[in-house]
């Protein structure tokens, strides 16, 4: 055959166009924002020696952002992976999607691994984030049923897996920084907690990332058939659905420890919610027994602290992909080498775009802010510090003015990344790697 008989032969179809849903990197943006305020807001409730206003503000703040934003990056990060490899997937290129999704893995291990050789009070995810990612890579192409089922299998068991290991180990938390330094301390130790004993054990946030695999595939069905506005919706009005149940079976649950037997003759009921929810973020329900499942406890993967965080994450995703993509059709693909820009003129829509640029780069802005913040509050939150009041940080460390020095740095870039049309630098990178080492 011919060049010229090549060049000449119809094209297939593309079921699944490959289109940039402005509404998802909202989400991410959403997700990062909700992390920053979390490391720079929330902690401040819980600091000695701060003012009043303050502490009411991190502890509504944390009553926001625990838990939920790093779920809905996580959820996130399985429609990525749908996304990036749909059409290798499409083509029956099964093996390279399969690699290029564990690679993207394990180069997450590695910077993940570096981040979190700086010394401060934020626990790095990217490490347990990789690991997941390699986990699903040989199922990236089964049927969605069976994502589902081993989704469904994790979300009831892990939890109570974990509690139940970490009681045996006779510990709460290993970790919690995972970084070269502990890694090479006992390489046995550092795969169990990533695995299950750290603050953001595999074993539950790959559940995070299968449910978000399922997203995704909704998401490219439902553009595929025109129906990408009827179908957010109904994320939208599910997410919400499981929020509110979740929230309101952990109310009742947590309100009735008497009733329960829960509470020792020893404790009172305010004592033993307080109990109860400090163990929040320690990455496993407080105990083993079947009541602690039904505690939306953050960070715990608990059933209920599960079916909490994907509601939020549904509703998140579900909203701004309706409010913003629902008109996409299977007509509107989009050139894949240009990120794409929201529609129509006018600064609101251009200050829109460098939001969604700033979502675009969410590997960029969050190891930026893991650095700064690490820079920053080394001195105050590092091992060898001394803290002893909150009147001692300065207000760029710490706060309101910290968050809202890193947001405008975050949305500088993604004001770049708008106006020159790029992605950011690590995402970029990590393509290159990728398509290396796959090649």
């Amino acid at each position: 055959m011919t060049f010229t008989e090549t060049q000449a032969a119809p094209q297939p179809a593309v079921p699944h166009p490959r289109v940039r849903y402005v509404g998802i990197d909202l989400a991410r943006f959403a997700a990062i924002a909700g992390m920053m305020a979390a490391h720079l807001l929330a902690v401040m409730g819980m600091l000695p020696g701060v003012s009043d206003p303050d502490r009411v503000l991190g502890d509504a703040v944390n009553l926001v952002s625990n838990g939920a934003p790093a779920a809905l990056f996580a959820v996130l990060g399985g429609v990525s992976i749908v996304f990036a490899t749909r059409t290798q997937i499409r083509l029956n290129r099964i093996g390279k999607a399969a690699a290029s999704v564990a690679v993207r893995g394990a180069v997450l291990i590695v910077l993940g691994l570096l981040l979190g050789m700086i010394d401060n009070a934020i626990v790095v995810i990217l490490a347990y984030y990789g690991l997941a990612m390699i986990l699903v890579a040989p199922i990236v192409a089964v049927r969605s049923w069976i994502l589902a089922s081993i989704a469904t299998v994790l979300g009831l068991f892990s939890g109570w897996v974990n509690s139940g290991v970490r009681r045996a180990l006779e510990t709460t938390v290993e970790g919690p920084h995972i970084n070269l330094d502990f890694l090479a301390q006992d390489p046995l130790v550092g795969l169990r907690t990533l695995l299950l004993t750290g603050e953001y054990p595999v074993v539950t946030w790959t559940t995070y990332l299968l449910v978000g695999m399922l997203v995704g595939r909704a998401l490219t069905s439902a553009t595929a058939r025109g129906t990408l506005g009827r179908t957010s919706a109904r994320l939208a009005a599910l997410g919400a659905t499981l929020f509110v149940i979740a929230q309101l079976i952990s109310n009742l649950v947590m309100a009735n420890l008497s009733a329960l037997g829960i509470i020792t003759a020893e404790s009172s009921q305010a004592e033993a919610q307080a109990q109860l929810t400090a163990f929040g973020g320690s990455g496993a329900p407080p105990s083993p027994h079947l009541f602690s499942q039904f505690l939306a406890i953050a960070h715990s993967g608990s059933i209920m602290d599960l079916l909490r965080t994907f509601g939020i994450s549904f509703f998140v995703i579900g909203a701004l992909v309706f409010l913003f993509d629902r008109e996409r059709t299977s007509r509107a693909a989009v050139d894949p080498s240009n990120p794409g820009t929201l529609p129509g003129p006018g600064i609101g829509a251009r200050i829109l775009d460098v939001v969604r640029a700033t979502g675009a780069a969410p590997l960029t802005i969050y190891a930026l802010h893991i650095v700064v913040s690490g820079i920053c509050q080394h001195p105050y939150f590092g091992q060898q510090a001394q803290l002893t009041s909150a009147s001692d940080i300065p207000w760029w460390v710490l706060g309101p003015g910290a968050f809202a020095l890193q947001i405008a740095g975050a949305l500088a870039i993604g004001a770049v990344l708008s106006a020159t049309k790029r992605r950011g630098p690590l995402e970029a990178a990590l393509s290159r790697i990728v398509g290396f080492v796959v090649r």
